[in-house]
Protein backbone atom coordinates (compact mmCIF):
# COMPACT_ATOMS: atom_id res chain seq x y z
CA UNK A 1 0.00 0.00 0.00
CA UNK A 2 2.95 2.34 0.52
CA UNK A 3 3.57 2.41 -3.24
CA UNK A 4 -0.05 3.43 -3.80
CA UNK A 5 0.33 6.20 -1.22
CA UNK A 6 3.46 7.46 -2.98
CA UNK A 7 1.65 7.33 -6.33
CA UNK A 8 -1.24 9.33 -4.89
CA UNK A 9 1.18 11.87 -3.43
CA UNK A 10 2.96 12.24 -6.78
CA UNK A 11 -0.33 12.68 -8.62
CA UNK A 12 -1.25 15.41 -6.14
CA UNK A 13 2.09 17.14 -6.63
CA UNK A 14 1.89 16.96 -10.42
CA UNK A 15 -1.69 18.23 -10.52
CA UNK A 16 -0.84 21.11 -8.17
CA UNK A 17 2.16 22.07 -10.31
CA UNK A 18 0.02 21.97 -13.45
CA UNK A 19 -2.62 24.17 -11.79
CA UNK A 20 0.01 26.68 -10.63
CA UNK A 21 1.75 26.83 -14.01
CA UNK A 22 -1.48 27.19 -15.97
CA UNK A 23 -2.86 29.83 -13.62
CA UNK A 24 0.41 31.79 -13.66
CA UNK A 25 0.57 31.61 -17.46
CA UNK A 26 -3.01 32.85 -17.67
CA UNK A 27 -2.29 35.77 -15.31
CA UNK A 28 0.79 36.73 -17.30
CA UNK A 29 -1.15 36.44 -20.55
CA UNK A 30 -3.88 38.72 -19.23
CA UNK A 31 -1.35 41.23 -17.92
CA UNK A 32 1.02 41.25 -20.89
CA UNK A 33 -1.26 40.41 -23.84
CA UNK A 34 -4.62 41.61 -22.48
CA UNK A 35 -6.18 38.24 -23.27
CA UNK A 36 -6.48 34.99 -21.39
CA UNK A 37 -6.47 31.32 -22.24
CA UNK A 38 -10.02 30.00 -22.47
CA UNK A 39 -9.27 26.57 -21.06
CA UNK A 40 -7.50 27.52 -17.82
CA UNK A 41 -10.56 27.81 -15.61
CA UNK A 42 -12.03 24.58 -16.92
CA UNK A 43 -8.80 22.63 -16.55
CA UNK A 44 -7.92 23.95 -13.10
CA UNK A 45 -11.43 23.31 -11.79
CA UNK A 46 -11.42 19.72 -13.02
CA UNK A 47 -7.91 19.01 -11.76
CA UNK A 48 -8.90 20.51 -8.43
CA UNK A 49 -11.77 18.01 -8.18
CA UNK A 50 -9.26 15.17 -8.52
CA UNK A 51 -6.98 16.82 -5.96
CA UNK A 52 -9.80 17.13 -3.42
CA UNK A 53 -10.70 13.45 -3.59
CA UNK A 54 -7.13 12.16 -3.60
CA UNK A 55 -6.23 14.47 -0.72
CA UNK A 56 -9.32 13.42 1.25
CA UNK A 57 -8.41 9.78 0.74
CA UNK A 58 -4.85 10.31 1.93
CA UNK A 59 -6.08 12.15 5.01
CA UNK A 60 -8.54 9.35 5.70
CA UNK A 61 -5.75 6.81 5.74
CA UNK A 62 -3.80 8.91 8.24
CA UNK A 63 -6.91 9.64 10.32
CA UNK A 64 -6.35 13.31 9.56
CA UNK A 65 -9.96 14.43 9.24
CA UNK A 66 -11.67 16.39 11.94
CA UNK A 67 -13.03 14.24 14.70
CA UNK A 68 -14.12 14.29 18.29
CA UNK A 69 -10.87 13.10 19.81
CA UNK A 70 -11.59 14.97 23.02
CA UNK A 71 -14.70 12.85 23.58
CA UNK A 72 -13.49 9.58 22.12
CA UNK A 73 -10.18 9.62 24.01
CA UNK A 74 -12.12 9.60 27.26
CA UNK A 75 -13.96 6.43 26.26
CA UNK A 76 -12.70 2.94 27.06
CA UNK A 77 -11.07 1.03 24.19
CA UNK A 78 -14.14 -1.14 23.57
CA UNK A 79 -16.36 1.92 23.08
CA UNK A 80 -13.74 3.59 20.86
CA UNK A 81 -13.66 0.49 18.65
CA UNK A 82 -17.44 0.63 18.28
CA UNK A 83 -17.22 4.34 17.41
CA UNK A 84 -14.53 3.66 14.80
CA UNK A 85 -16.73 1.00 13.24
CA UNK A 86 -19.84 3.20 13.36
CA UNK A 87 -18.12 6.24 11.86
CA UNK A 88 -16.53 4.11 9.13
CA UNK A 89 -19.90 2.63 8.21
CA UNK A 90 -21.56 6.06 8.07
CA UNK A 91 -18.76 7.50 5.97
CA UNK A 92 -18.94 4.48 3.67
CA UNK A 93 -22.67 5.02 3.16
CA UNK A 94 -22.02 8.64 2.18
CA UNK A 95 -19.28 7.71 -0.28
CA UNK A 96 -21.28 4.78 -1.68
CA UNK A 97 -24.10 7.22 -2.49
CA UNK A 98 -21.56 9.56 -4.06
CA UNK A 99 -20.07 6.65 -6.00
CA UNK A 100 -23.51 5.57 -7.24
CA UNK A 101 -24.49 9.02 -8.46
CA UNK A 102 -21.00 9.62 -9.84
CA UNK A 103 -21.22 6.48 -11.97
CA UNK A 104 -24.67 7.53 -13.17
CA UNK A 105 -23.29 10.96 -14.08
CA UNK A 106 -20.34 9.52 -16.00
CA UNK A 107 -22.60 7.07 -17.88
CA UNK A 108 -24.93 9.91 -18.82
CA UNK A 109 -22.03 12.10 -19.97
CA UNK A 110 -20.66 9.22 -22.03
CA UNK A 111 -24.07 8.33 -23.50
CA UNK A 112 -24.83 11.89 -24.59
CA UNK A 113 -21.23 12.42 -25.74
CA UNK A 114 -20.95 15.66 -23.79
CA UNK A 115 -17.85 17.74 -24.39
CA UNK A 116 -16.20 20.29 -22.14
CA UNK A 117 -16.99 23.85 -23.27
CA UNK A 118 -13.48 25.25 -23.67
CA UNK A 119 -11.27 22.29 -24.53
CA UNK A 120 -13.83 20.05 -26.24
CA UNK A 121 -12.69 16.97 -24.31
CA UNK A 122 -15.14 14.22 -23.40
CA UNK A 123 -16.90 15.38 -20.23
CA UNK A 124 -16.94 11.87 -18.77
CA UNK A 125 -13.15 11.93 -18.41
CA UNK A 126 -13.40 14.94 -16.12
CA UNK A 127 -16.46 13.44 -14.42
CA UNK A 128 -14.48 10.36 -13.41
CA UNK A 129 -13.12 12.34 -10.48
CA UNK A 130 -16.37 11.75 -8.57
CA UNK A 131 -16.77 7.94 -8.73
CA UNK A 132 -13.04 7.22 -8.65
CA UNK A 133 -12.54 9.65 -5.80
CA UNK A 134 -15.46 8.18 -3.86
CA UNK A 135 -14.12 4.65 -4.33
CA UNK A 136 -10.65 5.72 -3.26
CA UNK A 137 -12.09 7.44 -0.18
CA UNK A 138 -14.01 4.30 0.80
CA UNK A 139 -10.85 2.21 0.53
CA UNK A 140 -8.71 4.69 2.44
CA UNK A 141 -11.29 5.32 5.19
CA UNK A 142 -11.47 1.59 5.87
CA UNK A 143 -7.70 1.33 5.78
CA UNK A 144 -7.54 4.18 8.30
CA UNK A 145 -10.21 2.50 10.41
CA UNK A 146 -8.21 -0.73 10.50
CA UNK A 147 -5.09 1.15 11.53
CA UNK A 148 -7.06 2.96 14.26
CA UNK A 149 -8.59 -0.34 15.41
CA UNK A 150 -5.12 -1.86 15.75
CA UNK A 151 -3.87 1.21 17.61
CA UNK A 152 -6.78 1.03 20.07
CA UNK A 153 -6.19 -2.70 20.54
CA UNK A 154 -2.53 -2.10 21.35
CA UNK A 155 -3.46 0.61 23.85
CA UNK A 156 -5.88 -1.79 25.51
CA UNK A 157 -3.16 -4.46 25.83
CA UNK A 158 -0.64 -1.98 27.29
CA UNK A 159 -3.04 -0.85 30.06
Amino acid sequence: MKKWVRLEEWILVIFMIVICVITMANVLSRYLLSSSFSMTEELTTNLFAFIIFIGAALLARENGHLGFALLTDLCPPSVRKILVLLVSCLISVFFLILLWYGVEMVIQQYTYQQKTPAMGLPEWIMGLSVPLGALLCIIRFWEGALLEWKKISQEGVEK
